[in-house]
């Protein structure tokens, strides 16, 4: 698609999706003072993702589900490398998940004060002690039966390509003495790349990898870990998919 296509496109797109976050987030902000828990938000926030993927044209296919045992807290690691990434990972992945995100994110008028009704996790990463605390705080919500995503990359990649990751997250699924979930999105970089604002239509495909265990793992081989975690999702990545 050419880039007066995609300008054409993104006219139309971009109003839909300012307009569905907002009313999604209003939403959840609503029924959070009404006392609606986790969970029911969490409805909501999947809703979210489904509508705002079908405004901006974009189908997902989703791969390896069957290697998700139901009802099992994991810690999802995805690969980060558009916007569209968390709208993806609300469809592709079971409901009962929290995410980790920057704390700058809950600072954007309603849609972090809805992130925080949802149970979402603000990290500080310039903060090490501040980081430590979301840390356990994710960790206590994967005890009590809740997965967390996290991106090991740390941020989204400039160029598409799976950047180096970073060991903080894992400690979380260390903490937690829960599996490791490595998922691999294909796709949402050239619809909408980190570096544009102008979308086009298309498929993404999201593939889910088996789980790695961390059992027996002690804390300080959590580089290494985060190093056996990036090689599944280059794994992920290279497979070819109808």
């Amino acid at each position: 698609m050419s880039l007066v296509l995609r300008i054409l496109w993104s006219i139309w797109a971009i109003p839909w999706v300012v307009f569905i976050t907002f009313a999604i987030s209003s939403t959840v902000v609503l029924t959070s003072l009404l006392g609606a828990g986790e969970n029911f938000l969490q409805h909501q926030a999947r809703a979210w993702g489904r509508w705002l993927l079908l405004g901006a044209g974009c189908w997902v296919k989703i791969y390896g589900r069957e290697n998700l045992i139901a009802n099992q807290p994991y810690v999802f690691a995805c690969n980060h490398s558009s916007a569209l990434d968390i709208p993806v990972l609300f469809k592709a992945l079971p409901s009962n998940f929290r995410w980790i995100a920057k704390k700058e994110l809950f600072r954007i008028p309603v849609f972090g004060p809805a992130m925080r009704a949802a149970g979402y996790i603000a990290i500080d990463r310039s903060n090490r002690r501040a980081a430590m605390h979301s840390l356990e705080v994710a960790s206590s919500r994967i005890k009590a039966g809740a997965s967390v995503v996290i991106f090991p990359e740390g941020t989204r990649s400039k160029d598409g390509r799976l950047g180096q990751f970073k060991s903080g997250g894992f400690l979380l699924a260390l903490k937690a003495e829960q599996p490791i979930v490595p998922v691999f999105i294909k796709g949402s970089y050239d619809i909408l790349p980190a570096s544009s604002i102008w979308l086009r239509p298309g498929k993404i495909s999201v593939y889910i990898g088996k789980p790695i265990s961390v059992e027996q793992v002690p804390l300080k081989e959590r580089d290494n870990l985060a190093e056996v975690v990036r090689v599944r999702l280059v794994e992920l990545a290279q497979q070819q998919t109808s």
